[in-house]
């Protein structure tokens, strides 16, 4: 059960601050016994085997994860991932609005944005990978404001193929060939055929009105924003989008994201130590989101998560 309202500035300012701390304050303070989880993850590493298990979120839900995906060790030590973006759909996402997580992997934005949302609100959440998907639904399924989606968002209607890199590594499943992390060892892609669909065709389909787009789609994320031109000049939603420069063959660099989105009047920002502050396009980007509000509306908060900013559904 999600805890209450008053309760849920507290709860993820204390959740932040854990994950910024120390390593002992990490061992004393995290969610879960984290000298157990990181035996946990080592084990299964050099096993190279996966595990499902529950998460414990800092809102009060739970869900399945599968260590030692990445992600997944962070939501069970923390009870949530990604500081930056976590905070802006904390402060931006509203009830009644229209929320469209684009990689949503195992779920972990889409239950964010659902718990926000509430009963008024959608939140169309898009993952193509069969073994992913299936986690997905296992998580959000059974939510009325969630609509899930098999299929891999482009520019166009059609079909992909996708690189699966299997349940401990689904984060950098991809179109193209990932870059895995060192360590990872010779971990060789499944490779399966999905259905790909435009933003611009959703959107138009279903007649929504999005107000907050979460790009996260391993390398296709520039392909995903030329595909939705049409939503993005009628509707400026809110856009978080993943950055990195891995010089992969046929990935455009991030700069040109940067571009196409100020291009539009839309203004970056980044998170730094805690804050979000205005962004300065650069040449090259290491691994990152951004995130992109369109000029003239509010400003990010610049740290702390005012209380009275939420108002989802409890």
């Amino acid at each position: 059960m999600s805890i209450a309202v008053e309760n849920i500035n507290e709860r993820f300012d204390a959740a932040f601050a854990i994950h910024r701390g120390s390593r002992l304050r990490k061992l004393m303070r995290g969610t879960v016994g984290i000298a157990d989880s990181k035996l946990l993850e080592v084990l299964l590493k050099g096993l190279r085997l996966s595990m499902k298990r529950k998460a414990s979120l800092v809102w009060g839900e739970e869900m399945t994860v599968v260590y030692p995906e990445i992600a997944s060790l962070g939501l069970g030590r923390y009870g949530f991932f990604a500081e930056g973006l976590t905070k802006l759909v904390l402060t931006q996402v509203k009830p009644g609005n229209t929320f469209l997580d684009v990689g949503a992997q195992l779920g972990y934005f889409t239950l964010l944005a659902a718990w926000l949302v509430g009963d008024a609100g959608q939140v169309p959440s898009f993952e193509p990978t069969p073994q992913t998907f299936d986690i997905l639904k296992l998580n959000a399924g059974e939510k009325p404001n969630v609509r899930l989606n098999q299929v891999a968002v482009a520019a166009y209607q059609g079909t992909a193929t996708l690189n699966d890199y299997g349940p401990s590594f689904s984060a950098f499943n991809s179109m193209f060939n990932a870059n895995l992390p060192q360590g990872s060892g010779r971990v060789r892609p499944t490779q399966v055929r999905v259905d790909t669909i435009s933003i611009e065709e959703y959107v138009a389909e279903r007649g929504l009105t999005p107000d907050f787009v979460k790009i996260d789609a391993e390398n296709a994320d520039f392909e995903i924003l030329q595909g939705m031109e049409s939503t993005i000049a009628k509707h400026h939603p809110t856009f978080s989008v993943e950055v990195g420069d891995m010089d992969i063959p046929g990935v455009p660099p991030s700069k040109d994201i940067v571009r196409f989105l100020q291009d539009r009047d839309y203004a970056p920002y980044e998170h730094v130590d805690g804050e979000f502050v205005a962004h300065e396009p650069r040449e090259r980007y290491e691994h990152g989101d951004l995130y992109f509000l369109p000029v003239g509306s509010q400003r990010l908060p610049a740290s702390n998560i005012s209380a009275s900013s939420l108002s989802p559904k409890a």
